[in-house]
């Protein structure tokens, strides 16, 4: 059983959390494995709805059917998870796919599985007496985008940088017709963004799932999304590269583990519920009810291993999962980020590949499933 986490939301808290996570101790081999004991894999998730397939695995018991032990890693965003990766302190997890892109480039990671679509809960708020409120769908193309160029101009925005929600800002940005130049973006973690807002600090609060529920029971309104914005944001399932090229067998064993959690959250949505609300409170600190939790089955869709399949099957030369990395890629290169021929690079050297989805596809063949 995961032991209990709670206060999450202080930032003092959430920060030294992340520091012991991130300074943590583990195996300098890999998969390491004694006759007592069945192989290790070390898995790393968000408080997001990406981690439920892991620990809900965990808590109902499934690692051992599927031949592992999983040691549960958790991190408040995606930079400090990837510090950790880079330091060989994780095998596998989920996080999104601005940083997992991020991840590939500098440090070889594979994208092995989309965790769900995160388009409309990667989202931005303003409290309830904001300008941006009085005007809606200033360009027709965007009809559910808030305010006008002019109110948006000049505007301080808490954001978590280097992130999917970061994505959702510019995004937004574009569609008015401007850049990040044209407002102040100050970088928070989650939680400190939203404990900053409420204290009047910023005019404008990037968030995630499930901290956009928060914000909208505090009554705060969202004036976007990735998805008003027009862009396509997947989660990311990720695996460290070392891990993957040695071990590959216990790749497909957790990979079949977090596909029959999210086959369960697909077709049981009532218990996965449950857990869900669980996990939120008792582990990451946040207080959100059911109702609350089943919010993410109805914002976030999810993809079983044949939808996964067919996510990462080509067209003309291209996939859809080819295509949502493809313009964050240039969106790291419209902020300066990276360089072009970085892009080219990462992009080129097929890091989000379905080679994992089609050994487990075939494993399970095998076993009759």
């Amino acid at each position: 059983m995961l032991k209990r986490r709670t206060g999450l939301i202080a930032l003092v808290i959430l920060i030294a959390f992340v520091l012991t996570a991130c300074g943590s101790s583990a195996p300098k081999q890999e998969a390491a494995k004694t006759p007592d004991k069945l192989p290790l894999v070390r898995a790393s998730h968000q408080p997001c709805m990406h981690a439920l397939p892991t620990w809900m695995g965990i808590e109902k018991g499934w690692p051992k059917d599927h031949g592992i032990e999983i040691k549960y890693m958790f991190f408040p965003s995606g930079a400090p998870q990837i510090e950790a990766m880079a330091a060989g302190e994780w095998d596998v997890g989920a996080m999104g796919t601005v940083p997992a892109l991020m991840a590939a480039l500098r440090y070889g990671t594979y994208t092995i599985a989309i965790s769900n679509d995160e388009s409309e809960t990667n989202d931005v708020w303003v409290r309830k007496d904001s300008p941006l409120l009085k005007t809606k769908g200033f360009n027709p193309k965007y009809p559910e985008i808030y305010g006008t160029p002019d109110d948006w101009k000049g505007k301080t925005i808490l954001t978590t940088t280097v992130s999917t929600g970061h994505y959702a800002v510019v995004a937004t940005l574009k569609a008015l017709g401007l850049t990040e130049k044209d407002v102040k973006i100050v970088n928070m973690e989650q939680s400190q963004a939203i404990a900053a807002f409420e204290s009047g600090q910023g005019d404008i609060l990037q968030l995630w799932a499930p901290f956009d529920y928060i914000a909208e029971q505090k009554g705060f309104v969202k004036v976007s999304s990735g998805k008003r914005a027009g862009v396509d944001i997947p989660g990311a399932v990720v695996v460290r590269k070392e891990f993957a090229d040695k071990n590959p067998e216990l790749v497909v064993k957790w990979l079949d583990m977090y596909m029959r959690g999210i086959e369960h959250m697909k077709k049981d949505k009532a218990d996965s519920t449950k857990f869900l609300g669980r996990y939120f409170r008792d582990y990451c600190g946040l207080k959100l009810d059911d109702t609350i939790a089943a919010k993410e089955f109805e914002l976030r869709p999810l993809y079983d291993l044949d939808e996964q399949l067919k996510l990462f099957e080509k067209a003309n030369g291209t996939s859809k999962v080819d295509k949502a990395f493809a313009d964050l890629a240039q969106f790291f290169v419209d902020q300066g980020r990276i360089k072009p021929e970085e892009k080219d690079k990462v992009l080129s050297s097929n890091f989000a590949t379905d080679k994992f989805l089609k050994m487990l596809k075939e494993q399970r063949a095998k076993q009759g499933k």
